[in-house]
Formats: C-alpha cells, sequence, structure tokens
C-alpha cells in the first residue's frame, strides 16, 4: 500500500517506503483508508513548523524551547503572539551574536523596550574596563495585572540581559517608563463632611417655673477633601 502512495521513479527506491508509509499514515484522517488515491493528502503546514509565521499557535512553545528563547531568554516577556513569532525568527541570530552589544539590543528591540547602552570607553571619563550601563525605557506593560514598573519586571529583564550580555561584563541595569503619548493623569476625590455642633445654656432663674427648655446652637460646615494620586515615569 505505500508503494502506491508513491510515484513509480520513488517506488523503486526502498529509502522512501518509510516516509511513503508516513505520508499515508498522514492523510488518512482527510481520505478514504479503502481507496489509495486518496491517501496522502494533508496539510504540508502541519509538517513545515519551522515556517514561524504560519506555525499554529500551540507549537509557538515547542519551537521557542528548540531555538533556546524560551523562559529567561525572552520568552516569559513576550506580550502577545507577535512577538512570540518574532523573538522565534530573530532566535538564530541572536544566538549568533550573543555576548554583543547588538544582541542585547535587538532582543529588547523585539520586547518593545527602548534601551540606551553605554559601554565603559564611552564615558566621558572612561571607567572600569569591560563595563557598561544599561538604561531600559518600558513604554508598555509587560507583565499584565501589576504595575508598569515592579520589582518582577526589573528582575526578569536582568535574567535577560545575562544570557546575551558578554559573560565577562559587568554592568549597571536601571529601569524606567517612558510614554510615546501625551501622559493623561486621573485623580479620584473622596469627599468626607466633618460636622461641628456647638450649644449654649442659659442659666435657670432664681425662681423656678415651668417652660419648655430651649438651647440655642451654631453649624459651621467643614468639608475635608483627600485626593490619591500616583504618578509613574
Amino acid at each position: 500500500m505505500a508503494k502506491d502512495a508513491m510515484p513509480g521513479l520513488l517506488a523503486r527506491d526502498a529509502r522512501f517506503g518509510p516516509l511513503a508509509e508516513l505520508t499515508r499514515r498522514l492523510g488518512v484522517p482527510r481520505a478514504d483508508e479503502a481507496d489509495p488515491q486518496t491517501q496522502g493528502c494533508f496539510d504540508t503546514l502541519d509538517l513545515l513548523v519551522n515556517l514561524v509565521d504560519c506555525a499554529q499557535p500551540k507549537l509557538l512553545p515547542l519551537l521557542a524551547e528548540q531555538f533556546h528563547v524560551s523562559g529567561d531568554e525572552g520568552w516569559l516577556l513576550a506580550a502577545g503572539e507577535t512577538q512570540q513569532r518574532e523573538l522565534i525568527k530573530r532566535a538564530i541570530e541572536l544566538h549568533r551574536y550573543k555576548g554583543t552589544p547588538w544582541a542585547v539590543n535587538e532582543v529588547f528591540r523585539v520586547l518593545g523596550v527602548q534601551v540606551e547602552l553605554t559601554e565603559w570607553w564611552q564615558e566621558k571619563q572612561a571607567g572600569q574596563p569591560h563595563t557598561f550601563d544599561l538604561m531600559a525605557w518600558v513604554n508598555d506593560n509587560l507583565m499584565p495585572g501589576e504595575p508598569v514598573l515592579n520589582a518582577e519586571l526589573y528582575r526578569r529583564l536582568r535574567r535577560m540581559v545575562d544570557q546575551v550580555k558578554p559573560a565577562r561584563s559587568a554592568y549597571r541595569f536601571r529601569l524606567g517608563a517612558a510614554f510615546d503619548q501625551p501622559l493623561r493623569l486621573a485623580g479620584a476625590l473622596q469627599g468626607r463632611a466633618l460636622r461641628r455642633v456647638e450649644a449654649a445654656c442659659e442659666p435657670p432663674p432664681a425662681k423656678p417655673f415651668f417652660a419648655t427648655l430651649r438651647l440655642a446652637g451654631a453649624i459651621q460646615p467643614l468639608a475635608v477633601v483627600r485626593a490619591n494620586m500616583e504618578v509613574n515615569r
């Protein structure tokens, strides 16, 4: 049956027998198993998984592991399927130039983070050899549900830098937030009213009498407004 799935030229080569059998089995769900003419018809994209733009979303984590960009190598901070595919496509070149300033800048670029990298010899006063200063500007929330800047994000980015930087280099890492759009501030007001009541009582007359006691009171309204505002730069 395997030979029936191959052209005559390939059928004479024993090496193609297993490939033809695999092709037949992959095509069975879409064909009539009793009719060899309908077998071997399957979507080639199921096999061409290295075409990253066409690969099924469920295969992306496996491709990330295969190309060594999973975990702290960038995968944990990839926001959405588009960045995940871009990271996988850039994986080979990232590993080719691993240990260079280009690799550090490129992995941040894929994640949409702007960086300013200054090596020791680029400073106004030359610093300690084999050191660099890295300033990262986040313009999007890389960790949904958390503040734009948080301690866990700082640790993840730093671990990612450790994966691509030169092994002998030490560095100082800083993290900030920069936004391309105008910054809008929102304020929440919580109103509280404080009421103060004052009363003055007059002493009873010298002679007792039966009368309703009257109190004189003064009320001065006082409004207390407390505003809480948080600004992230």
